[in-house]
């Protein structure tokens, strides 16, 4: 079975401790669906790019977010403000995007 977030995490880091820097991109991706009762199916999707660091920083968020360093910022996800980290976030992109569509079917 799977392991607790920092058990996760310290394998993950194990598995690359002998990637280089620039070769340690990364991203977080969510996909948003609606699905109405008609058939009609949108999908959307949302991605935080970034690089993968080698120690964790921070004590927000969970999962990998104490490694991920999100392109332009030098602060982990894990460092951010809950405020900051939802307006990047992979899921507040995705559900942003799927708001128009909501509005455009149901509106």
């Amino acid at each position: 079975r799977h392991g607790d977030d920092r058990a996760n995490l310290d394998l993950l880091l194990a598995q690359l401790s002998d990637i280089a820097d620039g070769h340690r991109a990364a991203h977080f991706a969510c996909a948003a669906a609606l699905a109405l009762p008609d058939g009609t199916e949108r999908v959307v999707e949302g991605q935080l790019r970034g690089t993968l660091r080698h120690t964790p920083a921070g004590t927000g968020g969970f999962g990998y977010d104490p490694i991920l360093q999100p392109d332009g910022d030098t602060r982990t996800c894990a460092e951010l403000t809950p405020a900051e980290k939802n307006a990047i976030s992979h899921r507040g992109k995705a559900f942003r995007a799927l708001v128009p569509v909501v509005r455009e079917l149901l509106g």
